[in-house]
């Protein structure tokens, strides 16, 4: 059972909703440890009626822990948590780790054998690799899935608190009609009224960073190393929530009253009833991945669908929590 738990990266949006996810959860935690980085030091955060000092990441505050959240940046992650797992296992976000042969990359709806034999870091896929998986498992076991076509639309606070705040100030502009300032923006061109196709940097071939995460993570994750995969990432100008259309190619014709059953009997998945829509609105801090507008595609092999999710919970710090508790049962 979870009961001695660190956090690093608690003040990030990440952290914060892992926070709030044990807060509300049954988890009888005895020692929680707060870190992040060196301008949050001294910050006093709040947890179950009680002030908790935010400290500097520093890997022998983890000791005697049941297990570490890690929700910092690749470089930080890098460095700091194979330290940290000398001590307890280590939960990371990061992309640092996750197509490393040896740390499992896990969704628990999904390969919860890949945590046997972990060497104490685990990888937490990227938020958009989540929901896209969760959705296509249970068809993929089903109907044999060979191929898959993306395209998401990735809400601001995939990208951090930073961009976040900058939609909300672009938006006091387009709401007083006038152009948006976007001096200090993270993006190369305003996000409010508008959407940017390329998330992350591009390669030779022109594939974002975000594409090939979707890309290789999918293929890694459903254990289908040979999987095509199709990928366009868009960054829309919606605070939580991350969206995506797939069509998925399979092994044989698919019947969508068929996919349909898979889909309501699949763990972690909400399906909507009829022509019922889901949309990031929706699924703000619940936990599941909502599927929606299920239809046949171009071949009867085909099927397309529309899949959304809250990018911080179930995208993020809810699967973290899912891990964990694969890890130290309750």
């Amino acid at each position: 059972m979870l009961k001695r738990i660190g956090i690093a990266g608690v003040t990030g949006l990440v952290g914060t909703t892992l926070l709030r996810i044990l807060e509300s959860g049954p988890q009888e935690i005895t020692d929680l440890r707060l870190f992040a980085s060196s301008r949050s030091t001294g910050a006093k955060v709040r947890f179950r009626d009680r002030d908790y000092e935010v400290k500097e990441v520093e890997p022998e505050g983890f000791k005697d822990l049941d297990v570490a959240f890690f929700c910092l940046e690749a470089g930080l992650a890098k460095k700091l948590a194979p330290k940290v797992a000398k001590h307890c296992p280590v939960i990371d976000k990061s992309s640092e780790f996750r197509l490393r042969d040896d740390v499992p990359l896990v969704v628990p709806e999904v390969n919860p054998d890949a945590l046997k034999g972990h060497k104490n870091i685990i990888a937490n896929p990227n938020c958009t690799t989540i929901p896209l998986v969760v959705a296509l498992n249970p068809l993929h076991r089903r109907f044999g899935l060979e191929r898959v076509w993306l395209a998401s639309y990735q809400s601001a606070s995939g990208a951090g608190r930073e961009l976040l705040d900058q939609l909300h100030y672009e938006t006091e502009f387009i709401a007083l009609r006038r152009p948006p300032d976007t001096t200090g923006s993270p993006l190369p061109a305003q996000l409010a009224d508008n959407v940017i196709p390329q998330i992350d940097a591009l390669d030779a071939h022109g594939h974002s960073g975000e594409e090939l995460k979707t890309i290789r993570e999918t293929a890694r994750i459903l254990g289908l190393p040979g999987l095509k995969v199709t990928s366009t990432c868009v960054r829309v100008p919606v605070t939580i929530g991350h969206s995506l259309a797939v069509t998925g190619r399979f092994s044989r014709a698919v019947k969508v009253g068929d996919a349909l059953r898979v889909l309501k009997d699949a763990p972690g998945i909400v399906l909507s009833p009829g022509n019922e829509l889901a949309t990031p609105a929706d699924c703000r801090d619940k936990d599941a991945v909502f599927v929606c507008r299920v239809r046949p595609g171009a071949e009867p092999e085909e099927l397309s669908f529309w899949v959304t999710t809250d990018n911080l919970r179930k995208g993020a710090a809810l699967n973290a929590v899912q891990i964990a508790g694969l890890l130290l049962p309750a």
